[in-house]
């Protein structure tokens, strides 16, 4: 474990496979194909909206690695729950699919930018606009394309942007796209695998990453109690120091509810 500090290896019984499946019963939906499961951890909460924030490379260990030099995802984890997910592959476009399908990798098909474009499988925000809820996608140019003409509300940012910067402007876009009132929202912080790869360091890491806590308490803030919160990271660490080396290959994921007290 390369980890400051080493941590248990304990195997995860969640997957990212689950969040689909459990984004869908809070908007009514079904899923007709699905290798997860429905999470009834929060099946008590009564959600009807989700908000669903999928942090590049935040495994499981890099978060509670992180953990004490966040402010606002340990506070939502606390007035929620903290699970270790299984990843499905370490490799950010079929993750990112399997997250918004709930099918494994070898069924749902998308390994690149161009198969995601090409593929005939409905992701849950396709689903979810189909059936009459508007949905909001907010993300990387080439991954927001693919939902143009397909849902409602689309939000593109340009990955040519400085990661701090990009993740900023992911944040603004969600806030201007929760003004609109989607039932789901899918947004996509790319600034801790950014700095992994540009050899940042570990303070690059911490920066980046309390950069995109603060994004999510931004957003949180903004939230009903009926709206169900999804963290989640696509990947473990995949380069440089903080690699993660052995199994389990797994994330952090956070589920909360809007109306959480997270600014006291």
């Amino acid at each position: 474990m390369s980890f400051p500090g080493g941590f248990l290896n304990i195997m995860p019984s969640f997957s990212l496979l689950d969040i689909a499946p459990t984004a869908a019963r809070a908007l009514g939906l079904t899923l007709t194909e699905c290798d997860g499961h429905v999470i009834d951890l929060v099946e008590s909460w009564g959600c009807r909206n989700v908000v669903l924030m999928i942090v590049d490379s935040l495994g499981y260990y890099l978060y509670k690695w992180l953990e004490p030099r966040l402010r606002h995802m340990p506070r939502l984890a606390q007035g929620g729950f903290l699970l270790q997910a299984e990843s499905v592959s370490c490799h950010t476009t079929p993750a990112i699919a399997s997250i918004l399908s709930g099918l494994l990798p070898e069924h749902h098909g998308i390994f690149d930018k161009e198969g995601a474009k090409e593929s005939e499988i409905l992701s849950l925000p396709e689903i979810a606009s189909a059936n009459g809820l508007k949905s909001a996608v907010v993300m990387e140019k080439n991954g927001a394309e693919v939902y143009q003409g397909l849902i409602e509300i689309v939000g593109a940012v340009s990955d040519a942007l400085p990661y701090l910067e990009f993740d900023r402007s992911i944040c603004l876009h969600s806030q201007e796209a929760l003004g609109q009132g989607p039932r789901l929202l899918v947004s996509y912080f790319i600034g801790i695998d950014k700095a992994v790869h540009a050899g940042q360091g570990l303070d690059g890491i911490r920066d980046a990453a309390c950069s995109i806590d603060r994004c999510i308490g931004r957003l949180a803030e903004r939230l009903e109690d009926d709206t169900l919160m999804v963290i989640c990271g696509d990947h473990p660490v995949h380069a440089g120091r903080l690699k993660r080396g052995e199994a389990p290959y797994s994330v952090a994921l956070i589920l909360s509810r809007g109306g959480s007290n997270i600014s006291s």
